[in-house]
C-alpha cells in the first residue's frame, strides 16, 4: 500500500461530515492548498516523509503504518 492509497482509504472510512472535517485540518495543519490534498488522494503527487508525519500530526493516528514506500 502506498502513502496516497492509506490516506485515501482512512478519508473514505470516515462518515462524510468528518471527512470534510479531517480535510480542513490536514490543509491546515499541513499549510496546503485542497489542490494539493486532492492531488496527493487521487495519487497524482507522492507524499513525503515529513508530510507524512505533518498528516499523522493533525488527524492524530498513524495511517501510514503498512506503508511499503
Amino acid at each position: 500500500m502506498t502513502a496516497n492509497e492509506a490516506l485515501a482509504s482512512y478519508l473514505n472510512s470516515l462518515e462524510p461530515k468528518e471527512r470534510a472535517y479531517k480535510t480542513r485540518d490536514i490543509c491546515k495543519f499541513c499549510k496546503k492548498t485542497k489542490y494539493v490534498f486532492y492531488n496527493w488522494i487521487h495519487g497524482r503527487s507522492r507524499i513525503d516523509l515529513a508530510w507524512r508525519d505533518k498528516i499523522t500530526q493533525a488527524i492524530g493516528e498513524n495511517i501510514f503504518k503498512n506503508v511499503t514506500d
